[in-house]
C-alpha cells in the first residue's frame, strides 16, 4: 500500500473514533439537558445508559468474533452509517422505549461491530514495532476530533434559545458527521489483504477465558481498572452538582464538560506514560499514586460546602480528579505487558479483565442519577445525594490503593522466585 494511502486511511479511521460515540456518551457533557430533551428524567436517562453499558460489556466479548468473520472495513462503514441514522432518530425525541432501543443498538454497533474492527485495521497499518506509535496517534487524533466536535456542540447548545433544543441540534450534527465519515471510510480506506492476514485474530475463546480466570493478574488488573473506571463513569454527574450546587452558568458548563471529557483525553494518556517512564518505572506504582490523588479529590468534594462562592474550588477539585482519571487511562492496560502475562494468554486476560473493568457502566449511571436527583422534574436527590456518591468514590480509591499495592507485592514475589530458580547458589540453599 502506498504511504500516502496508508496515512490517509489511518487519519480517517482515527477520526471515526471521535465521532461514533458522541451521542452514546453525550451525558458526560450535557447530562440534564439531554435527558430533558429526550423527554426523560435524569433517573430514566440513567437507567437507559446503564442498559447501554451492560450491552456494551457483552459486545466487547463478541466484537472479535465479528472482526474475524467479516471484512472489518465493511463493519466500520455499517457501524458508522447505522450510528448516524440512530443519532438522527434520537434527535426527534422518539419516546422512552425508542430511546432505550436506540441505545441498545448503539452499543451493538459501537462495541460489537466497530471497536474490534478498528483495532484490527489500525494494527495492519504498521509493523510490530510501530504498534505503540500507531495506537498512541490513534488516541491523539481521536481526542482532537472529539474536542473540536465537542466545542462545536457546546457552542450550539449555548447559542440555542432552549438548551434542550440545542442538544437535539447537536445530535443531528453528530449523526450527519457519522454518515459523512462512513462515506469517507468507504472511499478512502484501503485494506492490504496480506497485511490483514498477518494481524492476529480478535476472537477470544471460552478456553482462553477459563485460562485467564486462573491467572491472578487478570483479577488484579481488571479490579484496579474497574475501581478507577468508577470515577470515569461518574464524571458526568459532576455537571448537575456544578450547576445546582455551585451555580455554574450553562455556557460555562458546556465548555467545562468538553475540557473534562475530551481535552484531558488528549493530554492525560501521554503524560501518564511519561510519568511511568521517568518517575515510578512501574504502572501499578503509578496507578497507586493516581488512586491517592483521586481519593484526595473525592474527600475534597465531601468536605467542601455547596456554595456558589466556592465554585472555583469545586472546579479545581474536578480538575484534580480528571488528572488522576485520565493519566491512569493511558497507563492501566500497560500492566498486561509489564506483568509479563504470557502471549498465549493475553487475549483471554484482556477479554476477561475488560469485562470486569467496564462493569461500572452497567449500573453506575443509574445509581449516579438516583444520587443527584432531578430538580427540574421535582425529583429530590436520593440515598444521601452527592455525599453518598463521593463517599463511594473515596472507598473505591482506597480499595484501588490496596489492590495496586497487592499487585506490586505479587509481582515482587514472582520475580524473587524466578531469581531463586535461575541462581544455582540460591536454589541450592
Amino acid at each position: 500500500m502506498p504511504e500516502s494511502r496508508r496515512l490517509a486511511s489511518f487519519v480517517v479511521l482515527s477520526m471515526t473514533g471521535g465521532a461514533i460515540f458522541q451521542v452514546a456518551y453525550i451525558r458526560f457533557v450535557f447530562l440534564a439537558d439531554t435527558a430533558h430533551a429526550l423527554g426523560l428524567t435524569i433517573q430514566q436517562y440513567g437507567q437507559v445508559t446503564s442498559v447501554f453499558g451492560a450491552v456494551a460489556v457483552v459486545m466487547y466479548f463478541c466484537g472479535g468474533w465479528f472482526a474475524d468473520r467479516f471484512p472489518p472495513r465493511t463493519l466500520i462503514v455499517v457501524a458508522l452509517a447505522g450510528t448516524g441514522v440512530i443519532d438522527l432518530w434520537l434527535s426527534s425525541a422518539p419516546g422512552p422505549v425508542a430511546v432505550l432501543v436506540a441505545h441498545v443498538l448503539m452499543a451493538v454497533l459501537g462495541m460489537g461491530l466497530y471497536w474490534s474492527s478498528l483495532v484490527k485495521l489500525v494494527s495492519m497499518l504498521g509493523s510490530a514495532d510501530e504498534q505503540g506509535k500507531l495506537f498512541g496517534w490513534l488516541e491523539g487524533i481521536r481526542g482532537v476530533t472529539s474536542t473540536v466536535v465537542g466545542f462545536v456542540g457546546a457552542a450550539v447548545v449555548a447559542a440555542a434559545v432552549a438548551e434542550t433544543a440545542g442538544v437535539l441540534a447537536v445530535m443531528r450534527i453528530y449523526g450527519a458527521l457519522c454518515l459523512v465519515l462512513a462515506v469517507l471510510v468507504f472511499l478512502v480506506v484501503r485494506v492490504d489483504r496480506d497485511a490483514l492476514a498477518d494481524v492476529g485474530r480478535q476472537t477470544v475463546t471460552l478456553r482462553e477465558l477459563v485460562t485467564a480466570a486462573r491467572n491472578r493478574y487478570t483479577w488484579l488488573i481488571g479490579g484496579s481498572i474497574m475501581l478507577m473506571y468508577c470515577f470515569y463513569t461518574l464524571l458526568g454527574y459532576l455537571t448537575p452538582l456544578l450547576q445546582d450546587g455551585y451555580a455554574v452558568p450553562v455556557v460555562l458548563l458546556g465548555a467545562i464538560g468538553v475540557v473534562r471529557t475530551y481535552v484531558f483525553q488528549i493530554v492525560g494518556g501521554p503524560v501518564g506514560g511519561l510519568l511511568v517512564d521517568r518517575w515510578t518505572r512501574s504502572s501499578p506504582a503509578f496507578l497507586r499514586w493516581a488512586f491517592v490523588v483521586a481519593a484526595v479529590s473525592a474527600l475534597g468534594f465531601l468536605v467542601l460546602p455547596q456554595d456558589p462562592a466556592l465554585v472555583w474550588a469545586a472546579v479545581g477539585l474536578m480538575v484534580v480528579m480528571c488528572v488522576a482519571v485520565f493519566t491512569a487511562r493511558g497507563v492501566y492496560w500497560a500492566q498486561v505487558g509489564e506483568l509479563e502475562v504470557p502471549l498465549a494468554q493475553r487475549g483471554g486476560v484482556i477479554g476477561l479483565a475488560s469485562g470486569i473493568a467496564y462493569l461500572p457502566d452497567a449500573f453506575l449511571p443509574a445509581l449516579g442519577a438516583w444520587w443527584v436527583g432531578d430538580p427540574a422534574n421535582d425529583v429530590a436527590p436520593q440515598g444521601g445525594g452527592t455525599t453518598a456518591m463521593f463517599a463511594v468514590l473515596l472507598v473505591a480509591a482506597l480499595l484501588g490503593v490496596l489492590l495496586t499495592t497487592l499487585t506490586m507485592r505479587v509481582r515482587a514475589r514472582d520475580l524473587a522466585r524466578r531469581f531463586a530458580a535461575d541462581d544455582p547458589v540460591v536454589a541450592a540453599a
